[in-house]
């Protein structure tokens, strides 16, 4: 397949990108050229974060597309021949920026995959069962989205509502796919914050290929959770491996079990 990432810059598309090129065409787009700096490894002079960074493995060369999603002719001409889109922009702080790329630059996204016939769409975010559920557990991606005021959240579910009309009102073929904490499958110790909510680069980069690959959604618009089987039972990815085939291998086993110690109930 033809496939096209926006937001190819960052950490998550390294994963995603390290598990799709091996059967499928990729062009990246991003708003950086690709031999820049992310900021958070450019702001990172110590190299504190690094080990959290998914490693970048020697890659094919792709072709670059410097894209600014919030420019809808752009949008338009880097999906062009593209058989499935991958959106993975974001950003965080900045209260205009995050309107901008979270809800307007997924419009722009929506807008170019249905100009151009690509029903198959895959978008990122948010994590929006997670701040108002933190002390429940069996927690489902069918779980009603609470966003809040956070501004990332709000932003990203602004932008969510905006990929499901455009799937719903254009009988698209969307995935989207819930993160909340990434790390290193051979992280010798837990992340500093780590939640119940954790899945290693590489189970992201597979779920990535299998959202890409996976044959049609029930509905034009279906959410999953990508996590870890981890032991607290909070979230659960079951959805995901019924109509992903996506299954963690990466279980973080370590950071959990207490070696030459038996488990009292």
């Amino acid at each position: 397949m033809r496939i096209v990432l926006y937001g190819a810059g960052g950490p998550v598309a390294e994963a995603a990108i390290a598990a799709l090129e091996v059967r499928h065409e990729l062009r990246l787009c991003d708003i950086r050229p690709p031999d820049e700096l992310h900021p958070a490894r450019r702001d990172d002079p110590d190299g504190s974060r690094a080990r959290w960074w998914p490693d970048r493995p020697a890659r094919r060369d792709h072709e670059f597309r410097r894209v600014d999603v919030t420019d809808p002719d752009q949008v338009m001409a880097a999906a062009e021949g593209m058989d499935a889109v991958v959106n993975l922009t974001v950003v965080r702080p900045d209260p205009v920026m995050a309107f901008r790329v979270n809800l307007m630059g997924a419009f722009n996204v929506m807008e170019a995959a249905v100009a151009h016939g690509i029903r198959r769409v895959v978008h990122t975010g948010p994590e929006v069962i997670i701040d108002h559920y933190w002390h429940d557990f069996d927690i489902s991606v069918e779980a009603p989205p609470r966003p809040g005021t956070n501004l990332y959240l709000l932003t990203k579910h602004l932008g969510h509502e905006a990929v499901r009309s455009f799937a719903e009102t254009h009988d698209l073929d969307v995935v989207a796919l819930y993160f909340h904490v990434f790390q290193p499958a051979d992280a010798p110790e837990r992340l500093p914050g780590a939640s119940p909510f954790l899945v290693s680069w590489a189970d992201t980069g597979r779920a990535f290929q299998a959202a890409v690959e996976a044959p049609p959604m029930p509905r034009p618009f279906e959410t999953f959770i990508i996590t870890g089987d981890l032991p607290h039972g909070r979230f659960e990815s079951a959805k995901a491996k019924r109509l992903l085939g996506w299954h963690p291998q990466d279980r973080f086993a370590g950071h959990w079990q207490r070696s030459g110690s038996r488990a009292r109930i």
